[in-house]
């Protein structure tokens, strides 16, 4: 069945821990950074496991790293523009619920990639059904693969799955209040005012 690892699951809390300091662009505490000692400590990890998870949010750009005495981490986006799929790729690779659709890379847009795009649009069934009788084998080493009755279904659940991923956010997980944009103050004016 379909699980997040241990591994995932440590990598959602350890940012989590980042963003509820406010440890990110537009946070509270936005120029400040926290170190994977007091993160490890608050997780209560292994300080290598913490630093190497960080490390890999570092090389994804996920986190900014700054060395030196008060050095540590820090978010390069705001938690509610973090997506678990991203978090989940740089952790486990990219999600894929059957081989076949491995072989395809992705959905039919080319826009699935949480790391380098928006959200994937999920095509509609009967594009997926098309493309999947149209498309030839592409070796993935199942007999079935060239006439499977379950490739474009399973395709429609990858598709779907792939898609709550996206949607679910750093933000969300953490339970931190969506930033709400700054607008011009609508007091009333007084009377005899001029806007």
């Amino acid at each position: 069945m379909l699980r997040i690892s241990k591994k995932a699951d440590y990598a959602v809390f350890l940012l989590g821990a980042i963003a509820r300091q406010g440890a990110y662009p537009g946070g509270p505490a936005e120029s400040s950074v926290v170190s994977a000692h007091e993160i490890a400590r608050q997780a209560g990890l292994n300080k290598s496991v913490v630093a190497n998870l960080l490390k890999e949010f570092t090389k994804h750009g996920l986190l900014e790293s700054v060395r030196g005495l008060k050095g540590g981490y820090k978010l390069n986006r705001a938690p509610h523009e973090i997506s678990l799929a991203t978090i989940l790729e740089v952790v486990e690779g990219r999600f894929t619920l059957v081989d076949c659709i491995a072989e395809h890379g992705g959905d039919h847009h080319g826009n699935d990639h949480p790391l380098h795009g928006a959200a994937a649009k999920a095509p509609s069934p009967l594009a997926l059904a098309k493309s999947q009788h149209s498309d030839p084998a592409h070796g993935s080493g199942c007999s079935l693969s060239g006439f499977c009755p379950s490739k474009a279904p399973m395709r429609i659940v990858h598709e779907r799955i792939s898609h709550l991923f996206q949607q679910i956010t750093l933000g969300e997980l953490c339970s931190l209040p969506a930033a709400v944009p700054l607008t011009r103050a609508t007091s009333p004016l007084p009377i005899g005012s001029q806007r």
